[in-house]
């Protein structure tokens, strides 16, 4: 038995809720499927495992943090019966959001840095949705690396701007540039960009929307270059162009990225090991946990309207009215 503490709303939910995701929920409550794919919870009961179980249930303990190892677990409730084997223990901590987004936010974060291509030590990253939870921990895994990088954020107000400025600064980004910014000068928008462009630099495009900003994106690659994309907050029917320049001259890779793939190239063993990293990194201050908007989950009816109307906004920004709004998360 698990409590959980703190569970994120993420685009994959979304993509569920729309039944547009390939692995569905595993578990049905009064005929409807049990949401939620990413979270914390505490360990509350242990109990017997069934034999079929390949995980020890002595290896948990009550008190342990643990987060899902599987999609499909449903974490957008209080409590929950599971598997052993389905989730994974963490360090202790008392950044219980930092832990409720290790997997399906630090994990990708990474992974986008780490295993697209081979990035080198002056290299340049140049993605979109700047202001997003999985490019502001990818500037910070860059960093870590010694690459820079560049973020493309939705047009907004000029103090609005200065302010996100200052804080994707802080975790290390290296030039914050808008949409419309890109539109108009491409790789002469900031002078850094310019100079990393004439230097054959810009390694890595990261692209979650797809479409037209995709394109800006894919535009900026040095000869040579890798364009990945990770998601499709521009919409599902959305096309990128594919130029002869970017194929042919300028020699562009284009992939796409998909976390299950990725995870499935390291063993358990490994992804726990990277999850405990990734904790000490928090501990020691080199990653910073990007702030989000806590929506708290009432323990009676009183505020259940006010609760469903944020669940309504929460689904509604992430589908992209609210584009790179900050992240939301539950709290129980």
């Amino acid at each position: 038995l698990v409590s959980f503490l703190v569970s994120p709303i993420n685009p994959q939910d979304l993509l569920v809720i729309a039944g547009r995701y390939p692995v569905k929920p595993s578990y049905i409550h009064d005929g409807e499927p049990v949401l939620g794919y990413d979270g914390v919870a505490r360990v509350e009961v242990v109990g017997v495992e069934s034999s079929s179980s390949t995980a020890p249930t002595s290896a948990l303990r009550p008190g342990d943090l643990v987060i899902p190892r599987r999609h499909g677990l449903g974490t957008w409730r209080s409590q929950a019966i599971l598997n052993s084997a389905d989730v994974i223990r963490l360090s202790p901590t008392e950044d219980l959001i930092g832990a409720s987004l290790l997997r399906m936010t630090f994990l990708p974060a990474y992974l986008l840095v780490e295993d697209v291509r081979a990035l080198k030590p002056g290299d340049w990253i140049v993605q979109n949705i700047g202001s997003g939870t999985i490019a502001r921990l990818v500037s910070q895994f860059a960093r870590i690396k010694g690459v820079h990088t560049v973020s493309i954020v939705r047009d907004r107000s000029p103090d609005a701007l200065e302010s996100l400025k200052s804080v994707l600064l802080k975790d290390g980004v290296d030039a914050v540039l808008t949409e419309s910014d890109l539109q108009a000068r491409g790789a002469d928008a900031h002078p850094a960009l310019a100079d990393a462009a004439g230097r054959n630099r810009v390694a890595l495009a990261i692209d979650g929307v797809f479409g037209e900003p995709g394109e800006r994106l894919a535009s900026l690659l040095s000869h040579g270059g890798t364009y990945v994309n990770y998601g499709s907050l521009g919409g599902a029917d959305a096309v990128l162009r594919l130029s002869q320049r970017l194929l042919f001259w300028s020699e562009v890779k284009f992939r796409n990225f998909r976390l299950s793939e990725q995870l499935s190239q390291r063993t358990p063993a490994q992804l726990e090991s990277l999850l405990l990293w990734f904790q000490d990194l928090l501990a020691q201050g080199a990653l910073v946990t990007p702030k989000v908007q806590t929506i708290q989950v009432p323990i009676s009816a009183e505020g259940r309207n006010d609760f469903e109307q944020s669940i309504k906004a929460a689904v509604s920004s992430g589908s992209g009215a609210g584009l790179g709004d900050a992240k939301r998360v539950l709290g129980f």
